[in-house]
This record gives C-alpha cells, structure tokens and sequence, in this order.
C-alpha cells in the first residue's frame, strides 16, 4: 500500500521545466477532465520486470483524482480538494493522507492548467513513435505522446528502477457524475483519519 502511494508520488514529485514545447502545452491546456487506463510498471536497471499493476485514471481540474489500481490489489488514491485517501479494498480500510503543498508538485500542475507554469518539459527524442518530453530531473521523469495524446510517463526512482506508467482508452473531457470523487464506503469500511 504504501510502495503504491510512494510510486505515484515519485511519479507526480516535484521538477522544474525546460523549453516550451507546443505539443506537450496544447494537450494538457485542452482539457478540463480526463479519463483512461492504465499500466504501470517497474524495471531493474538490467531492464527485468520486477511488478506489474494496472487499473483506471480519472481527474476533474482543480484538485479531483481518481487513480483506481485493479491488478493485483484493489486500491483507490482518492484526491478532492484538499483530502488525498488511500482506500484499499480487499482490506475494506480508508486511510487519510496528511498531504502537503501540492502547488509544488506536478500532480497539482497535472489537475491543474498550465497557464501558470513558464516552463514545460523540453522534447528530447523519438522512439517508437513516442515523443518524449523530459524534465531533465535526477529523476529523469519524461512524458511519451502519440498522436497529440498522453501515451506514457516514465522516470527513474532512488532504486535505479524504472517505472513506467503507459495508457489507452484515453478520453477528454468525459461526462462525470457530480458525487464521483467523494468518498463513498460500505459501513464495513475502517477509516483512519
């Protein structure tokens, strides 16, 4: 649970950018919700896969999240507003999160429009038909476009693995029900508060 919760954070940590690249810029301002699915995984430095997981993404800008992971275990990351949860199913728990300032992280910059930003990650290369935009961090986190849409971010965590996180079905702008990031548990539920 809490490897889960550290990867995704890892993943959306904070960077600086580069350069402005029109591609990376005209994707993230086109939208006000998105939706897709997901596979995430990690690699050893020797490229052998090490775990797999894959589930659902859903965010509303500002501050609504939705990262659903259904292989191997079931568990929510919840964010709406201000409270960030980690509801794990198969324990029927719902933990809240102490977040900080996530005006310094990329999560924030994710749910968020980039009309604030000066500075977006700077295109590096292609490579199977993947742009890819890289922030240049010692985490080495990069963004893969294909066909003007959000195909793949990667970086590299503290363990010299790779982990990298791949969607499909992506869809903007999706219809959301109003109560779709509200916490909504069976009375079975723990909730640690």
């Amino acid at each position: 649970m809490i490897k889960f919760l550290s990867t995704l954070i890892l993943i959306f940590s904070s960077f600086s950018f580069t350069s402005s690249n029109h591609e990376f810029s005209n994707f993230f301002n086109s939208f006000e919700r998105l939706s897709a699915n997901f596979t995430q995984s990690t690699y050893s430095n020797t490229g052998v896969l090490l775990a797999s997981s894959s589930g659902t993404l859903l965010f509303k800008r500002p501050r609504q999240l939705i990262w659903h992971t259904l292989v191997p275990n079931k568990q929510i990351l919840l964010l709406n507003n201000t409270k960030l949860w980690l509801v794990d199913i198969e324990l029927e728990q719902a933990s809240l999160i102490q977040t900080t300032d996530l005006t310094q992280t990329p999560l924030y910059w994710l749910i968020n429009r980039l009309s604030d930003i000066n500075r977006t990650p700077q295109y590096t290369h292609t490579q199977d038909k993947i742009d890819w935009y890289s922030t240049q961090q010692a985490n080495q986190l990069s963004f893969g476009f294909k066909n003007n849409t959000l195909q793949a971010i990667s970086l590299n965590n503290e363990l010299d693995q790779t982990i990298l996180v791949t969607f499909d079905s992506v869809s903007i702008n999706p219809s959301i029900k109003a109560n779709a990031f509200e916490l909504n548990l069976a009375p079975e539920f723990d909730v640690l508060r």
